[in-house]
């Protein structure tokens, strides 16, 4: 949602004094202020995370509340609720909740002194998700926005906590009356993505390219991390973080995804996108937090080297171990732009395997358990994340590589993504992807790492 927003305008006026807003989010860009809730185009009500990564509450030119918390996580999914009702007392006029959490400590606080707000709920008056109608975009990935005019709900309408291991997680039918002007958008219908299931079933209009993502908040799909980027010029953020892109000139660069994995056995595609003589570009897997130079190795201190691997567009693969580094092997295949490239790793028997456009590299069989066919064998005893490089040269040109990691989309150079064109089988129904997933693996996400 980079450049998109949903919108509505109001033709009947509602409650301006008694409200609740609940959205789970997920963001790929921090140190930027995204707008989450706008009401009103001139004397604005907006919920905003601000360049300071806190989330503020405005009321015009009065801010209602600023968190202390700070939102920096950029691998999950996180729930805001704010509730309003001026006719309370005190702080309980307007309340705030992270991740079922409430926060009843705040930066600037003045909730207490709040009435009604301004051009929330007033006909006329257009409302924003995802921006505040002209800027300010959020950037990262929503779902399941309730907004409810009339009532002030505690974030228990919305979720829960998990009896086993304490987490907040979402409740995806809430009993809650939506009042005049409320709405649900659920995001869920990929040909329907901005669709109120609310009991209003009000129609909203998208500003910019709506993306559907299998990324929601019961499974968190695996994302390239914009907070660990090696190298400068490097963006990570383009439609949910799902594209690197390496800005032109001569530098190492390197990224990598937001999840580890430390068993099972997991599959991603990459689509190059653009392809340069005078870059190089390297796909595969790296160990732990290690970070790469433009030869997919780098020392960690005087203790050894971290592993990685990584297949280069020449069809060399270059790894190194615990002992060494800075190592090839060769004999796979060549790619360039318009080539995808299909990453296999079974952690279970210890061998990575790659493919190009379905087909996998040296007759590889990643079905072949401890035989390993057509597999690169690597050092066990690591946490592996997926991850991609560059090296341009100085007359290279900027580096674009787009990330499928089960949300059956490819990100392009400009523009909205392109649908995978013939969706591959999927045995473990985690993840959407353009070619076959080999029997036995998924796709990078909450529930294949859990065993749902």
């Amino acid at each position: 949602m980079a450049t998109t927003s949903i919108n509505r305008t109001p033709a009947s006026t509602g409650s301006n004094t008694v409200w609740t807003m609940s959205m789970w989010f997920k963001r790929k860009k921090v140190d930027t202020a995204h707008c989450l809730w706008n009401n009103g185009s001139s004397t604005q009500t907006q919920i905003q995370i601000g360049s300071d990564n806190q989330i503020v509450l405005y009321n015009g030119a009065t801010t209602v509340f600023k968190t202390p918390a700070r939102v920096y996580d950029t691998m999950s999914w996180s729930h805001i609720v704010v509730a309003v009702d001026t006719g309370e007392s005190g702080t309980d006029k307007v309340k705030c909740y992270l991740n079922g959490l409430q926060i009843t400590t705040m930066e600037a606080d003045n909730r207490s002194t709040a009435s009604a707000f301004n051009n929330v709920n007033v006909s006329g008056e257009q409302m924003d998700i995802g921006s505040t109608g002209s800027g300010s975009y959020f950037d990262g990935c929503m779902s399941h926005i309730n907004f409810i005019d009339g009532t002030q709900y505690a974030a228990t309408a919305f979720g829960s906590y998990n009896a086993t291991d304490g987490i907040w997680e979402i409740n995806t039918s809430p009993t809650v009356t939506y009042g005049t002007n409320g709405y649900f958008l659920k995001m869920e219908d990929s040909s329907n993505l901005d669709l109120d299931s609310g009991t209003n079933a009000f129609t909203f209009t998208t500003v910019g390219e709506l993306s559907r993502t299998k990324d929601n908040p019961s499974n968190s799909f695996c994302a390239l991390n914009p907070l660990y980027p090696y190298g400068s010029g490097v963006n990570v953020t383009n439609d949910g973080g799902t594209q690197f892109v390496g800005s032109q000139g001569n530098a190492n660069r390197m990224v990598a995804g937001d999840k580890m994995i430390t068993s099972g056995k997991y599959y991603y595609e990459v689509k190059i996108n653009t392809v340069s003589a005078n870059n190089e570009y390297t796909i595969g897997w790296r160990s732990n937090w290690n970070l790469f130079n433009g030869t997919w190795a780098d020392a960690m201190g005087s203790g050894g080297i971290a592993p990685s691997y990584g297949l280069q567009k020449d069809g060399t693969l270059n790894y190194s171990t615990n002992a060494a580094y800075n190592q090839t092997d060769t004999g796979w295949t060549t790619y360039t732009t318009g080539d995808t490239i299909c990453c296999a790793i079974d952690l279970d028997n210890n061998f990575m395997y790659w493919g190009k456009d379905g087909v996998w590299m040296k007759s590889g069989d990643p079905t072949s358990g401890s035989t390993g066919t057509g597999g690169f064998a690597f050092v066990s005893g690591y946490s592996w994340f997926p991850a991609a490089a560059s090296t341009e040269g100085s007359s290279g040109s900027t580096v674009h590589m787009s990330f499928n990691f089960g949300n059956g989309t490819f990100a392009n150079v400009s523009g909205a993504p392109t649908v995978v064109t013939s969706e591959g089988t999927n045995a473990s129904n985690n993840g959407i992807f353009e070619y076959d997933v080999p029997t036995g693996y998924g796709a990078i996400c909450t529930k294949q790492i859990n065993g749902d």
